[in-house]
C-alpha cells in the first residue's frame, strides 16, 4: 500500500509540474471535500480547474482506472468545493524505466 501511495504522490507531483510549466498555478493539492478527494486544483487566469491524476508503473493504462463511479465522486467534490470549478481535467502518468509519459485530457467546461 505504501508503494502505491508513493507512486500516486510522484504522479501528482509530475502532473503539477507539467501544468505549472504550461502557465497554471497550484491552488490546492489533495483537497478533501465531504469525504471525496480532488488531486489538484489549478488556476489558469481566472479559470479554476480540478485535475484527477492517475499513475501507473506496471504498463497498465491509467485511464482504465477512471470509471463513471470515480468521475461521479470527483464531480460531487467539485460541486462542494469552496471555489467555483470551471472544468475537470484528467492527467494520466505512466512511469517506466525510461521515465514518465504524461497524457492530459482537458474537459469542456
Amino acid at each position: 500500500m505504501a508503494l502505491r501511495h508513493e507512486i500516486g504522490t510522484l504522479g501528482e507531483s509530475l502532473a503539477e509540474r507539467f501544468l505549472v510549466d504550461r502557465g497554471y498555478n497550484l491552488v490546492e493539492r489533495n483537497a478533501y471535500v465531504d469525504g471525496d478527494e480532488l488531486d489538484l486544483i489549478m488556476a489558469h487566469g481566472s479559470t479554476i480547474i480540478a485535475v484527477e491524476v492517475k499513475t501507473t508503473s506496471n504498463g497498465a493504462d491509467p485511464f482504465d482506472a477512471i470509471d463513471d463511479q470515480k468521475m461521479c465522486r470527483v464531480h460531487r467534490a467539485t460541486d462542494a468545493y469552496r471555489l467555483t470549478i470551471s472544468r475537470v481535467d484528467v492527467i494520466a502518468v505512466m512511469l517506466s524505466a525510461q521515465g514518465a509519459t504524461i497524457h492530459w485530457v482537458q474537459s469542456m467546461a
